[in-house]
């Protein structure tokens, strides 16, 4: 079990301000990137770092709050097919999510090393996901070009970047501990 399960464990505040944290910073991203929200990142950061559970509460939490920031504040358009595309995007980040911890489940390494394969696990999920979604629903073959794709994959390299930055800061801070080690098998 990792530091940061541990602390999850031992301490429910922790575990909620760490989701907290992810919330915030979703709300963070999707207003700087609105469509390009770096679901990856997040999800891989929780696949290594957190209990089944609350990976999956971190999952469903930032689905909904780029869903609010999108809806409530960027004026998404009120349309059956933004809403599809919605429903797509959130069995996207759950099948990623569950990319994420199996491949990490299965990786051996560092912590480093088990990240980079549950996101690099992640991303292909969700683009996956995507795809197929946009043989069901409209979309423009320039959705999925190579320099759309590559734009998105640079986005959640710098979200993960940048949230493996929040998470020092928050352990520098004591809010969090040090995650030190993958979550093997802990189904928790």
């Amino acid at each position: 079990m990792s530091k940061m399960a541990e602390m999850q464990e031992a301490s429910p505040n922790g575990r909620w301000l760490w989701i907290g944290l992810l919330g915030g910073a979703t709300i963070a991203f999707s207003l700087v990137f609105a469509c390009a929200t770096p679901f990856v990142a997040l999800v891989a950061l929780a696949a290594v770092n957190m209990n089944h559970r609350d990976a999956f509460v971190v999952a469903g939490v930032v689905w909904l709050a780029n869903q609010a920031v999108g809806y409530g504040i960027l004026d998404y358009p009120q349309t059956f097919d933004s809403y599809a595309w919605g429903a797509a995007i959130g069995v996207a980040v759950l099948l990623a999510l569950l990319a994420a911890r199996a491949s990490a489940q299965r990786a051996e390494g560092g912590l480093v090393l088990v990240t980079g394969i549950a996101f690099v696990a992640a991303f292909a999920v969700y683009e996956l996901v995507l795809v197929a979604a946009s043989f069901v629903l409209s979309s423009g073959p320039e959705a999925f070009s190579s320099s759309i794709v590559f734009y998105i994959l640079q986005v959640n390299a710098l979200g993960l970047a940048a949230l493996v930055v929040l998470q020092f800061l928050a352990a520098t801070f004591g809010l969090v501990k040090r995650p030190s080690r993958l979550i093997a098998s802990n189904p928790g």
